[in-house]
């Protein structure tokens, strides 16, 4: 122990008194007869509580904001984070303080339960703080973010979501990025949203026990939606030793089997993947079990009628790959017949990484003469509920879709014709004569990233689904740069400027409610 002389008992009879050890400042207190010493800066807003309330219970109030401890053990009986008490004794008239930290797994366990319990209560103040005091204790932030995967993933009915696929990116930024306060963000957000996807939300558990593990067994249930026995495989194949490597590539072919959700669940593979390259076995089964159930439960969009050519288009698709290392721009505006015809002929001739670029480069075209005035209408049909977000989620499905099939050749097929989907289906929102694309041309690439990424580190936007679609966005788009090297995709920048600088409506009162209205009604039209 390091016991400091702190202060008299006289003088502590006449109030509290404020004592500094290196960079500490302590509170200390009389309370009949005993003594306390706590640390002096409230948690919450740093007060000095040596100017807060005491009462005979020995519950002392910071007046600031009404926040209450109690001094016996520093527990915050109203408000938030705990405060750190010190042992003190009297000898001789004089009062001692024993400054020594605690264990270091005793000051990581007291932190990680002050981060749970904000993680509960979506407190993104505390989870700030909270990862703070892991850091200046030369303890992993990191922790926390793997926690919360722990603490969310069995609260999603449906499986994985944005906030796990969110945490990828902003794990991405955060290593790249020197300064604290920067790192700061990206795990604080990244906790954040996953907080907020599972606020409120019971839990859904994964199974007990185990199915034997085999590859066509699991694909099978994914295919018939048996969600109970996809997860129950899973948790053999980790009891079992399968490795996330040989999972990673069922799911991307689970992925790819449909146009499922979207695209959704490709990304999430993807995402999944760099989480575990990051983190590890420690987050492995969380990842593993939510995925399944999201697979399982992922909404078949080649199934309904918009898309009904995408079946026939991909059974044209050629056995032999091309294998020319050049292609013709893809069509654009193109519809859904003209984009699937178009991959088809192309994939006799053009190696699929070309086809893959080209099929970029419309998409973000697409993206980039994007009529906004379907964002903000009101009076049109629910199809027709389009916004900047339909249009980045094709750059980020692209991104995901050259990860996996650069690693599994053989899901190109898939893989390209819902590229293709992703094109058809948004020529009609799409407003080539209104936009100048030289108005949104990028000089420099790398200034504009980073200009970027500041202005992701301090959004402003209230839903973290909004600010997860910028982030990701930019990442795919910086990712596919990066992969394309010395081949362009003159459009990707672009399209990403535009989409910066342009308003994104978060909530669509008047439309959603009008759309209600007439559905409803129309039970009571007499018709």
């Amino acid at each position: 122990m390091t016991w400091e002389q702190a202060t008299s008992l006289d003088q502590l009879r006449s109030g509290p008194v404020v004592f500094r050890s290196g960079p500490r400042q302590l509170a200390l207190f009389l309370a009949g007869e005993e003594t306390y010493a706590i640390d002096n800066r409230c948690p919450h807003e740093g007060f000095p509580l040596a100017q807060g309330t005491l009462d005979e219970g020995c519950v002392l109030t910071c007046n600031w904001h009404n926040w209450k401890f109690n001094l016996d053990d520093g527990r915050c009986l109203l408000g938030g984070d705990h405060v750190r008490r010190y042992d003190t004794r009297v000898e001789d008239g004089q009062v001692w303080v024993n400054v020594q930290d605690p264990p270091v797994a005793e000051t990581e366990q007291f932190i990680i339960e002050g981060l749970e319990k904000a993680f509960q209560d979506r407190d993104f103040g505390r989870i700030c703080r909270e990862l703070s005091r892991l850091h200046f204790h030369q303890l992993d932030p990191l922790l926390g973010v793997k926690l919360a995967i722990h603490w969310c993933h069995d609260r999603f009915q449906y499986g994985f979501k944005h906030c796990l696929a969110a945490t990828a990116d902003w794990l991405q930024v955060a290593d790249r990025r020197e300064d604290w306060e920067e790192k700061l963000i990206c795990l604080a957000e990244a906790i954040d949203h996953m907080s907020f996807d599972a606020l409120r939300h019971p839990r859904y558990p994964f199974p007990e026990e185990s199915e034997p593990y085999d590859r066509e067994r699991l694909l099978l249930a994914i295919e018939e939606e048996r969600a109970a026995s996809a997860e129950a495989m899973v948790v053999g194949a980790l009891e079992q030793g399968v490795t996330w490597e040989e999972l990673e590539e069922v799911f991307a072919t689970a992925a790819l089997a449909h146009y499922n959700s979207f695209g959704h669940s490709m990304i999430y593979v993807y995402k999944a993947s760099q989480l575990v390259d990051r983190m590890g076995d420690e987050v492995l089964r969380p990842l593993a079990l939510s995925l399944v159930r999201q697979l399982c439960y992922a909404t078949r969009e080649d199934l309904i009628p918009e898309f009904q050519e995408y079946a026939p288009a991909l059974a044209r698709y050629p056995a032999s790959m091309g294998d020319q290392p050049g292609c013709e721009d893809a069509p654009f505006p193109a519809t859904l017949t003209e984009a699937l015809a178009w991959v088809v002929e192309r994939a006799t001739e053009s190696r699929p990484e070309m086809i893959h670029q080209a099929l970029l480069e419309a998409l973000a075209r697409n993206m980039l003469h994007f009529d906004i005035s379907f964002q903000l209408a009101v009076d049109r049909n629910v199809q027709d509920n389009v916004s900047w977000l339909q249009f980045t989620h094709s750059l980020t499905f692209s991104n995901a879709v050259r990860f996996a099939c650069s690693r599994h050749p053989e899901l190109w097929p898939g893989g390209l014709m819902q590229m293709a989907l992703f094109l058809g289906r948004s020529h009609r929102y799409v407003d080539v004569e209104a936009v100048c694309e030289d108005d949104w041309k990028v000089e420099d690439q790398q200034a504009f990233l980073e200009k970027a990424f500041q202005v992701i580190l301090d959004h402003g936007l209230r839903d973290p689904i909004f600010s997860a679609h910028v982030l990701k966005t930019t990442v795919a788009v910086e990712e596919e740069l990066l992969a394309a090297g010395e081949s362009r995709v003159p459009s990707l920048l672009p399209s990403l400027n535009r989409f910066l600088n342009s308003p994104l409506k978060q909530k669509h009162v008047r439309r959603l409610a009008r759309q209600a209205n007439e559905l409803v009604s129309r039970d009571f039209a007499g018709d």
